[in-house]
């Protein structure tokens, strides 16, 4: 249901002290409802996963409750709340005597869809007194608008959403793992194609551990509550993918980042690339403290070997 599509910003360490709402502090004992937004997407879906895991009774907004994915989210334990981002009633309903929410927007959504829905979420959430609001934004958004539509809707939502007087903390995700299996890359030719120069590194995530960090923040509002988090898995560099495809694919794999013209030809990947090679995307995040956060971190090796295998299989064109 949705993809999330990094942006743009500065990162200091691992936290942004943000003007976000710092009232409130507690540690969440009681565990309420949560309102999981894009339920049966991978962020939503890897969060409502989590939650119910650690006991949350969940909440998921979807656009189709007889779908395979929000039925199995119902047989997990969920509550469905069919409905559109356009249904304002529906959406406050639901957010009714809620602890928390957990947004985040779909990938096809154009610019101005995303901000305006964005905004509207974070609005209903603060009218209806939800306690803990937590919105998954783009692992390089900040304070810089790039002029780029796509780029800027997160962070144009952040700037929003930390007017609000309701405790919220905004979660940046690195580069999903599933991306480098994804058809395009070239993988079934035995080759990698990515983003980065062999010797530069890329920190990247699995959508698996978004839902554990998420889970972790609704669990310690005094700890997260107010903050902005940048999340990763792991950070390889070109050789390192080699590597770690080729040991996962049992042949050789060879890594490459896209030629220059490719990244001319395509405005987001040009984008995506710089930042990786000198701005945000560049930017170190903590492992150890990801480790303390999510002691169940997956790397990259692990990932492949384990809830990726499938999806490698595919790309290597083996399924």
């Amino acid at each position: 249901m949705q993809k999330n599509v990094p942006s743009f910003g500065r990162f200091i360490s691992i936290y942004i002290d943000n003007p976000c709402s710092m009232r409130g502090y507690a540690m969440t004992d009681d565990k309420r409802t949560v309102l999981v937004f894009g339920a049966t997407g991978r962020q939503g879906g890897s969060v409502a996963k989590s939650l119910l895991t650690a006991g949350w009774p969940v909440r998921a907004f979807v656009r189709d409750a007889t779908g395979a994915a929000s039925l199995e989210l119902r047989n997990a334990g969920a509550d469905l709340v069919p409905g559109s981002f356009e249904d304002r009633e529906v959406i406050r309903s639901a957010m009714e005597d809620a602890y928390g929410v957990f947004s985040v927007l779909p990938g096809n959504l154009t610019a101005e869809e995303e901000v305006r829905y964005g905004i509207a979420i974070a609005d209903l959430a603060t009218e209806t007194g939800i306690e803990h609001f937590v919105y998954s934004s783009g692992a390089s958004s900040g304070d810089t608008l790039t002029g780029v539509p796509r780029f800027d809707a997160k962070p144009r939502i952040e700037a929003h959403v930390c007017r609000l007087p309701v405790t919220t903390t905004i979660i940046r995700p690195m580069i999903f793992m599933e991306m480098l299996t994804r058809p395009g890359f070239g993988l079934d030719r035995g080759r990698l194609v990515s983003l980065i120069r062999r010797n530069h590194a890329i920190h990247l995530i699995a959508v698996e551990d978004i839902g554990k960090f998420a889970a972790a923040v609704f669990a310690d509002k005094a700890r997260f509550g107010g903050r902005t988090l940048k999340i990763a898995s792991d950070r390889v560099t070109g050789r390192e993918l080699e590597a770690a495809f080729t040991e996962a694919a049992g042949r050789k794999i060879t890594y490459e980042r896209f030629p220059d013209d490719v990244l001319a030809a395509n405005a987001d990947l040009a984008h995506m690339a710089k930042s990786l090679e000198d701005g945000p995307l560049s930017e170190k995040v903590d492992l150890d403290v990801m480790r303390k956060i999510n002691p169940e971190l997956l790397s990259l090796r692990s990932w492949l070997a384990g809830s990726g295998h499938v999806a490698l299989e595919e790309a290597l064109g083996r399924r």
